[in-house]
């Protein structure tokens, strides 16, 4: 019984071993995947707290001038344009740090699958000493 517990404790180490390489590989696949949506994050972020206040006053001023549009409602027209694009950054970004972040699913299904056998292989053990004694 003994020689058995000794080859499961290395089992256990071997499939420990595996599982945090499996996790190494899709974290840096996940950072690798999620650089492109960071980007358009922070630019999303920057085009909304920077130059967006002064560009979308520019243009209420210059739509102001050249419709009938009074400054009020040009600026709430332009305002909601420039809502509309940031949304969208928002959007493609958020999407793609999902896509990014569900390549760790892997390592969730391996762990999870791991543990099912793990528990399966104690309960055989504990089962077939019961049944010796």
């Amino acid at each position: 019984m003994r020689g058995h517990l000794g080859d499961l404790g290395a089992d256990l180490i071997s499939l420990s071993e595996l599982q945090i390489e499996l996790l190494t590989v899709d974290t840096r696949d996940a950072v690798r995947e999620s650089f492109y949506p960071m980007i358009l994050l922070f630019l999303g972020g920057g085009l909304v707290m920077g130059a967006c206040p002064v560009l979308l006053t520019g243009i209420s001023w210059w739509l102001s001038t050249v419709s009938d549009l009074s400054l009020a409602a040009s600026f709430f027209t332009v305002a909601l344009c420039g809502l509309l694009i940031a949304t969208a950054l928002f959007f493609f970004a958020w999407k793609g740090l999902g896509k990014s972040l569900g390549l760790l699913k892997r390592s969730r299904t391996e762990l999870k699958s791991n543990i099912q056998w793990i528990k399966k292989i104690l309960s055989e053990k504990h089962h077939y000493r019961s049944s010796r004694s």
